[in-house]
């Protein structure tokens, strides 16, 4: 095992590691003294983006995903997983579970450190295509999965896949389909289908071990996890080739009719480059702050025209790309105003806030929280998160290098990265019970809209 990386995070006191296996694969471990659990995710390439790619059914990737954690050829009933995960006074409970996202599919758990070994067994045993097994609980799997998605609503009728749609159906249609698949189309996955995955998605590539615990893996956890790998045929697979996502100027709608207010976002796509800039995260990430309060002090306070704003970067459904964005919520009263205010705000009232002494003093504000930090929850979720950066960016997100370069910021560098942002026309998106020709010549005619379309 070689060690590849590895730094002490100030913030969490936790040590992150980044060690390569002698069968190739990669192993994330996260030292934190602050834990008794064995926090564990073992991840592939092989979310629901890769279905169409491997000309399978839509909804495919999760429902193996239920099937793999079911009976096999070591547990041969469900009575016997839930027997053999149970605790009682000799041994701890195994808490086990698997996770279909656009990119990901896991197998993942926790347990007492003192149940290591019993639930890295219980993983090596799912990954497996046990067909007998698997044919006999198809029918009652595929029942359980349309329940499931019977909970969220129609495609045509949720917003955040409306919204996916809009912003990147055209380049990369294989992040605008439901994770779990249509009702129409989930009895029609064929064990073909199923096989097919697993075999080119899961079993067909490279895993990802990532782990949170406070004692280094022994050498028998490094055992069993090689041996895990030998049910691998090891290669790199290809991946869903970067879209070519343009920043231009247009505009999407959503009719809600169960909306009383409106929702207006401006999005905008920023290419993911390989390895982590740590100045321009954090010149991204301060101004995100220095805007919050800027709309708080002046759209909320000043003008009352909002109750809250928020500035994001998300990038977990899009492929190399972060989506940076502007949301606010208003009365559809004064959705016309919040657009003519906006443009004022974009391009005159943040930079004013942040060259005021109040933007400053907010500045310092920031800074202060990275210097005198306060104590953190615990999360389970962070062998994830960072086995996503990791596949993200190819290296392992330091928190360190990012804080340091938060505090070297000054109120011109944020300025000029807002300038960046002015210069960039947005993809405007609404959400309403508006009638969308109301709404498209609202927009249409604000100030915002006729700067941009110049």
């Amino acid at each position: 095992m070689k060690l590849l990386q590895e730094f002490q995070n100030r913030y969490n006191n936790i040590t992150y590691s980044l060690f390569e296996l002698e069968s190739g694969a990669k192993l994330i471990h996260l030292l934190n003294p602050a834990t008794v659990n064995f926090d564990f995710r073992l991840m592939h390439k092989a979310g629901n983006i890769y279905e169409d790619q491997t000309k399978v059914q839509h909804g495919t990737a999760h429902l193996l995903e239920h099937l793999l954690t079911g009976p096999n050829s070591t547990f041969k009933t469900k009575e016997s997983i839930h027997k053999y995960e149970e605790g009682n006074d000799k041994k701890p409970a195994l808490m086990t579970n698997a996770h279909t996202g656009y990119k990901c599919l896991t197998f993942d758990g926790f347990t007492h450190e003192d149940g290591t070994e019993r639930f890295l067994y219980r993983i090596e045993s799912e990954i497996e295509f046990s067909k007998d097994k698997i044919s006999k609980e198809l029918a009652n799997e595929r029942k359980i999965v349309i329940a499931e998605r019977s909970r969220q609503p129609q495609t045509e009728k949720d917003p955040f896949l409306q919204r996916l749609i809009y912003l990147q159906g055209k380049e990369l249609k294989a992040l605008t389909y439901n994770r779990i698949g249509e009702i129409t189309q989930i009895p029609n996955i064929s064990i073909d289908d199923l096989e097919l995955f697993f075999n080119n998605r899961i079993i067909g590539g490279i895993p990802l071990f990532s782990i949170q615990s406070r004692k280094l893996p022994s050498k028998s956890v490094i055992k069993t996890i090689e041996n895990i790998c030998k049910r691998y045929s090891m290669k790199f697979l290809e991946d869903i080739p970067n879209p070519k996502l343009n920043n231009k100027l247009d505009i999407g709608y959503y009719y809600d009719d169960k909306a009383t207010g409106t929702v207006l976002e401006l999005n905008y796509f920023d290419k993911i480059e390989p390895g982590i800039d740590y100045a321009k995260e954090a010149k991204r990430g301060i101004l995100n702050s220095m805007i919050r309060r800027a709309a708080f002090e002046i759209l909320r306070e000043q003008m009352g025209i909002v109750y809250g704003s928020e500035s994001f970067i998300e990038n977990w459904y899009t492929i190399g790309h972060d989506i940076k964005g502007l949301k606010f919520v208003v009365d559809n009263t004064r959705f016309g105003e919040i657009l003519d205010k906006l443009d004022a705000f974009i391009f005159t009232d943040i930079e004013k806030f942040i060259s005021s002494t109040k933007g400053d003093r907010w500045l310092k504000h920031i800074i202060s929280k990275y210097i005198f930090p306060n104590t953190i929850e615990y999360d389970q979720n962070l062998p994830y998160e960072v086995g996503m950066d990791y596949w993200e960016t190819g290296t392992i997100y330091n928190h360190n290098l990012y804080t340091e370069e938060v505090q070297k910021l000054t109120q011109d560098q944020v300025i000029e990265h807002l300038h960046e942002l002015q210069k960039t026309p947005p993809h405007i998106w609404v959400e309403s019970n508006l009638p969308e020709e109301e709404i498209t010549k609202t927009v249409k005619q604000s100030n915002l809209w006729k700067r941009y379309s110049k």
